[in-house]
């Protein structure tokens, strides 16, 4: 069940990318947002008076090339990076990660079907193709997370991501709110995976709206059956009707 919103423009929006405004895909560089959804975006930016952004895994500069010719308030690998409404980009200090990818390179091997994503401080071990080798996935980051405290360990759906502790989705949320034109208003976020579970419990915390795309446990208030039927509820919001298929 989704919320009846009255007012819209009294909130700020936060939104999950891969998921929840586009399908999953087996390789992540095979993703693409159509026309339809780009016009959905700025439409929802536009009625919350540019308290949107998106919150995603995906580092900056994927969010931005997906979404262009939209540059948005963007959060991206989990809260590593972050881009605030006046377009200034707050980062942590990224680590150099090439001997861990070289450590998962060598355990895989020759597997066909499983993808190593590098991405800013972080790596995603992505097997949504060899969904037959989840075990060896999960005993291959495990061996490299417990020997180092600095970083920890998310699993998503069909992919295991290693980053540096001290960052998630709900800290990054909770910035956003610090700032204007987030400032005072009532957050909503939505998204689909375990890795937004942190972006969740910081909205609740805040009175706000958190939205639960699919399946599985959530602490998330509402939720949609799918991306189809959130996508449905956030046209409702700006009396969109565009009916482009989702590609």
């Amino acid at each position: 069940m989704l919320p009846n919103i009255q007012d819209i423009g009294r909130h700020a929006i936060f939104l999950d990318l891969d998921g929840t405004l586009v399908e999953l895909v087996d390789y992540p560089d095979s993703v693409q947002v159509d026309s339809c959804t780009l016009r959905l975006v700025q439409a929802l930016r536009r009625k919350v008076g540019g308290a949107l952004a998106v919150v995603s895994g995906r580092e900056i500069a994927v969010i931005d090339r997906l979404l262009h010719p939209l540059v948005l308030p963007v959060a991206g690998v989990h809260g590593l990076e972050r881009r605030d409404a006046n377009g200034i980009v707050h980062s942590r200090d990224m680590a150099d990660n090439s001997s861990i990818v070289f450590t998962i390179e060598k355990a895989i091997g020759d597997k066909v079907g499983v993808v190593i994503e590098r991405k800013p401080g972080a790596i995603a071990l992505h097997y949504r193709r060899r969904p037959d080798l989840e075990r060896r996935c999960r005993e291959i980051v495990h061996g490299v997370v417990e020997k180092r405290p600095d970083l920890r360990l998310l699993h998503g759906k069909m992919v295991y991501e290693i980053m540096p502790t001290g960052s998630d989705k709900g800290r990054v949320i909770q910035a956003f709110l610090s700032e204007s034109p987030f400032l005072g208003r009532t957050p909503i976020f939505a998204g689909d995976d375990i890795t937004d579970e942190a972006g969740f419990s910081a909205v609740n915390a805040r009175s706000g709206i958190s939205i639960k795309i699919g399946r599985g446990e959530s602490v998330a208030h509402f939720r949609a059956h799918d991306l189809r039927q959130f996508r449905v509820w956030l046209s409702g919001l700006v009396n969109n009707s565009c009916e482009e298929p989702i590609r």
